[in-house]
């Protein structure tokens, strides 16, 4: 019988779906058939009304309320203060967990959530068999104190600062591996030249591409940021993903475009826009930005969210992969310097991106998983 994992995410944001899914998928990679994989957004299916509706608020939070939501960020930031709010809010969940648990008795748990943790380890006490809890943090930079928990038996971490911070928290060494953030195995195929990648998606070929991300929710100034690009009349066409945010779909494919744009929902073939693409125009995204240096693809950082995000801008910027370009018009103005004809700029941020990539983290965070079923 196939090994069950069971994966603990949420759907606030994109990154913690996206590294569920490139979990999945690296386990199928080497082992396949191996593993029936389980993915459980548990802010939405084990807390009770209205909890599990906390995840409709999430993007109106950081979108209109950065400020507050980054002031809370911080304040929370605090082992003994989130053990309070843990105290509370865990025990709402644990008997939905639990029950779900004693049906499909998985060989491990994996969270990728910082609330994940708490509730695996809460709920794997109520069990005559203890089960592995894996935690794997999806914050490239800086890592919020809700994320450690002494319990779980293994920590992974994206890099050297995330791995100091659990430290901090009173982690064991031991308990942590420095590895990456999985992204989809799928952005580490050759997919041929960049002008054969446009055709085969309808792009014009011989024009540069500029990708415009907002994330799985469409967040942040998208439109705004869009019309800032197509009124500056840059020399390249636009490609925007509103994600699952169908109004903003809706407003974009309204608007008649002064260059060639196209829109599109929530995708399945980021892989192939990006490696079609010259540059991305993002939020500070874990997700994102990992996939973008996996395709070794020029970056720039158009918001960030307060908090969480903040230090990966620097972290992306200082490693000269990246720009930083917090308003629409200083981004069409960056994206100006960058499509520029004759510019060398592009490739030497390209050749940095590569540089920052892991692209063997996929494997090495689903072997380290095996290991432990």
């Amino acid at each position: 019988m196939p090994k069950k994992v069971l994966i603990l995410m949420s759907d606030t944001g994109g990154g913690h779906r996206s590294a569920a899914e490139a979990i999945t998928e690296g386990l199928e990679h080497i082992k396949p058939g191996e593993f029936d994989v389980q993915l459980l957004d548990f802010i939405a299916d084990c807390p009770p009304f209205p909890l599990n509706r906390a995840i409709q608020l999430y993007r109106p939070a950081v979108t209109y309320s950065g400020s507050l939501w980054g002031w809370l960020w911080r304040i929370s930031d605090n082992q003994r203060r989130m053990a309070l709010v843990l105290k509370l809010l865990v025990p709402l969940a644990r008997s939905r967990l639990v029950q779900l648990l004693h049906r499909t008795m998985p060989q491990a748990i994996v969270s990728v959530h910082p609330l994940g943790n708490h509730l695996a380890v809460q709920a794997m006490r109520g069990l005559d068999k203890p089960i592995p809890v894996i935690s794997l943090v999806t914050d490239l930079v800086r890592a919020h104190a809700s994320w450690f928990c002494p319990d779980v038996t293994l920590y992974i971490v994206p890099g050297d600062a995330v791995r100091q911070k659990a430290l901090a928290c009173g982690l064991s060494p031991q308990k942590l591996k420095v590895i990456g953030l999985p992204v989809s195995l799928k952005f580490r195929q050759e997919l041929g030249g960049k002008s054969e990648r446009k055709g085969k998606l309808g792009l014009k070929p011989d024009m540069p591409a500029l990708l415009l991300v907002g994330g799985g929710e469409g967040m942040g100034k998208v439109f705004r940021i869009a019309r800032a690009i197509a009124e500056a009349r840059l020399p390249a066409q636009l490609l925007v993903i509103a994600g699952r945010n169908r109004p903003l779909r809706q407003r974009l494919e309204s608007v008649d475009w002064e260059i060639p744009t196209t829109v599109f929902g929530f995708v399945d073939n980021m892989p192939e826009l990006m490696a079609a693409s010259e540059v991305v125009v993002t939020k500070a995204g874990p997700a994102t930005i990992c996939e973008a240096l996996a395709c070794g693809l020029p970056i720039v950082l158009s918001g960030a969210i307060p908090g969480q995000e903040e230090g990966t801008v620097d972290y992306v910027v200082k490693s000269g992969a990246g720009r930083w370009a917090p308003t629409p018009g200083e981004v069409a103005a960056t994206l100006e310097q960058l499509v520029t004809p004759g510019s060398d700029v592009l490739a030497w941020m390209g050749e940095n991106a590569r540089r920052l990539a892991r692209p063997e983290a996929t494997l090495e965070v689903a072997r380290l998983i095996a290991d432990l079923c």
